[in-house]
């Protein structure tokens, strides 16, 4: 793939809604979410409740979209998480809050590899860090690639797994143990008890990835386009998401469900579709398992390399990351994030860290923190930047209320993932090393105060152009910045 022998810039009005969609809805990989984050949530917690604790966790991200959302309108910008604090607190933050969106957007990417590693030689053999490496060289390639080209690769995998979730559903249901369908799981009763807090954190993880519909603003054909994306995105994996949680205790009952998810002889949950569908059915949706895990990465690079673009074009990164390929993707922000990602394969490799117990569930954590975090500064940041005259056409409701409301279930999932960090991890109550966790995202913000600091008094022309979307005449910002000293 050939460098623009001058930066391009992205390809403006490239996407529609049902191209944002599948970005956001694989990035959050369902079928990983059935085979991994529901069986997790009830063997850890013994938590039955667990589909209610799905739709508690959507409902306060839809509080969190409508104030990020609505700013993302104005703030039209490939680093939006980075570009909103930029806006609503000032161009500072912005650069503080970047270094961690990216070590969250690259952890979770990361992590994903030891996921699908593991699982290809579950099944056909083989050492799992010699999958990671061919998902590796297959996600850089794909990453330089135009846009359209993921795309069309991603909405085949996302249909196709849908469509299976949705057929788990339907024979649950239609087999229901005892011969008739429960509905305890969906009893308040049975969520309010010991243990929520790991339904809490496992659920939030479970949904990152939907809001990245918002990094792709400059390339979709309108402002609406983004925000029907990601309000689809949400409602389908959270309606996705709690049936098929309810459906698995429907199938096995609400009394054997967390048993049989802590045996790894039941084969949950692909054995329900053995026994009540077809005995084919099982291996079609591990393959799926797979496909669905690289399509989330995959949608989780190109979000990073956008994120890359964004601070290379208004220099808080060398202006090389500016550059995109002739198909229009950030090729040098695609290939950063590939450099990025091979020694910490390897790394995990050489100590011969478990790639799911370790390097999987380590790595889902940081991003869980990192990006929960950003949620909720974010939507004080929207709160900020309306009462700073931001937008026009905004109501109370979308401009203060959501926002608030946001930021408190959001920071409230925060904490409560933070204070179930062993469950979360796998890691005992007294393990000191699971505090590196959060350490981690704590040594992003302070790097990203560093720099901050260091580009306010020594590029102060740099930090006027954060958040603006392309970079300014060097000439225009001086002569703003003499005119403040006057």
């Amino acid at each position: 793939m050939q460098i623009a022998s001058a930066p391009t810039g992205l390809i403006r009005k490239s996407l529609g809604t049902g191209a944002l969609l599948v970005f956001s809805a694989t990035a959050s990989s369902p079928m990983a979410v059935l085979a991994g984050a529901i069986v997790a949530t009830y063997a850890s917690t013994g938590v039955t409740g667990t589909p209610l604790g799905f739709l508690v966790i959507a409902a306060a991200l839809l509080f969190f979209s409508v104030g990020y959302l609505a700013m993302a309108r104005y703030v039209s910008s490939a680093g939006v998480f980075y570009a909103a604090l930029a806006a609503g607190f000032g161009r500072f933050w912005g650069v503080v809050a970047a270094p961690v969106v990216l070590l969250g957007y690259n952890a979770i990417q990361i992590c994903l590899y030891g996921l699908l590693g593991a699982v290809v030689s579950g099944s056909i053999g083989g050492t799992w860090w010699v999958w990671s490496l061919i998902a590796w060289a297959a996600v850089a390639l794909v990453g330089v690639l135009k846009a359209r080209i993921s795309v069309g690769l991603l909405g085949v995998v996302l249909a196709v797994e849908v469509g299976v979730i949705l057929l788990f559903i339907l024979t649950s249901f239609t087999h229901p143990a005892g011969g008739s369908v429960s509905f305890a799981p969906l009893n308040p009763g049975n969520l309010l008890v010991p243990g929520i807090g790991g339904v809490v954190a496992f659920c939030a993880a479970s949904f990152v990835g939907y809001e990245s519909a918002a990094v792709y603003s400059e390339e979709s054909r309108s402002p609406q386009a983004v925000s029907k994306a990601a309000y689809s995105a949400l409602i389908l994996l959270g309606l996705l998401y709690a049936l098929a949680a309810w459906a698995m205790a429907v199938a096995v009952g609400p009394d054997k469900v967390v048993d049989q998810s802590r045996d790894p002889a039941s084969g949950l949950p692909f054995s329900i579709l053995e026994t009540h569908a077809s005995p084919l059915l099982g291996g079609v949706a591990t393959t799926l398992v797979v496909t669905s895990v690289f399509a989330a990465m995959v949608s989780f690079h190109n979000s990073i390399a956008r994120y890359t673009f964004s601070l290379g074009r208004e220099r808080v990164l060398p202006a090389v990351f500016e550059r995109v390929g002739r198909g229009g993707a950030p090729i040098a922000g695609s290939v950063l994030q590939s450099v990025i990602a091979l020694p910490v394969i390897l790394v995990f490799a050489l100590t011969d860290a478990d790639p799911v117990a370790i390097m999987f569930s380590w790595l889902s954590g940081v991003a869980a923190i990192a990006v929960l975090l950003m949620m909720a500064v974010t939507s004080l940041a929207a709160i900020a930047f309306f009462r700073k005259g931001g937008g026009t056409d905004e109501s109370a409701w979308q401009r203060f209320v959501a926002p608030l409301i946001g930021a408190v279930l959001v920071g409230a999932a925060l904490l409560t993932t933070l204070v179930n960090l062993s469950a979360v991890l796998g890691a005992p109550e007294d393990s000191t090393t699971k505090w590196l966790v959060p350490g981690a995202v704590a040594a992003a913000a302070v790097v990203g105060l560093i720099w901050a600091s260091v580009l306010k008094t020594s590029r102060p022309e740099v930090l006027e152009n954060v958040g603006q979307g392309q970079p300014r005449p060097l000439a225009v910002i001086e002569q703003d910045l003499i005119g403040r000293s006057l």
